[in-house]
């Protein structure tokens, strides 16, 4: 009897066998070739973008002009300066003989050598040389990284032209 079940379980086995063999090898090639069909497309920047205007227009971006420094600085305005200077104020003090922060002391900067006290300044800085006159103040705090590569201050800048000149004219009246 127990040869007869044996027998019959090897027959069953030696039938079925090779079929679920088969079916699982289909369905390796199957899930292997799907992957390869259906790949996530990725996403691949070819030439350059062109903005369009609402109407389907390109845009024409407008070239900045020169900002005429002398003419910002005669609509400086003292009490917006001291008020933008708060965003340096997180860095630097103004006051005369006020210890230094993170960034130098500020006081009496207009007409003063660059890097010139015993303040850590960066070696960029340093190198930099120069007297700090009205322009050198506009360029460096427009973009400081940009003025002097390798400064250490963090400050992105101030964009707008007529920010700038205000704080310029509250630096000079702390000289």
């Amino acid at each position: 009897m127990k040869e007869k079940i044996t027998d019959f379980f090897k027959s069953k086995l030696a039938s079925f066998g090779p079929s679920i063999g088969l079916a699982l090898l289909i369905t390796l090639f199957a899930i292997f070739f799907a992957d390869i069909l259906y790949q996530p497309k990725k996403m691949i920047k070819r030439g350059f973008q062109i903005e369009l205007s609402s109407d389907g227009r390109p845009v024409v971006k407008k070239e900045e002009k020169p900002v005429d420094l002398a003419s910002m600085m005669k609509l400086a305005d003292l009490n917006r300066g001291e008020k933008i200077f708060k965003k340096c104020a997180t860095c630097h003090t103004i006051a005369k003989g006020e210890a230094a922060k993170v960034g130098p002391n500020l006081h009496g900067i207009v007409g003063r050598k660059k890097a010139f006290t015993s303040f850590s300044y960066s070696d960029a800085m340093r190198a930099k040389g120069g007297s700090w006159d009205i322009e050198s103040i506009n360029q460096f705090i427009t973009k400081p990284k940009d003025y002097v590569p390798g400064t250490k201050m963090a400050f992105p800048g101030l964009k707008k032209p007529q920010d700038r000149a205000d704080v310029i004219m509250f630096l000079e009246k702390n000289r």
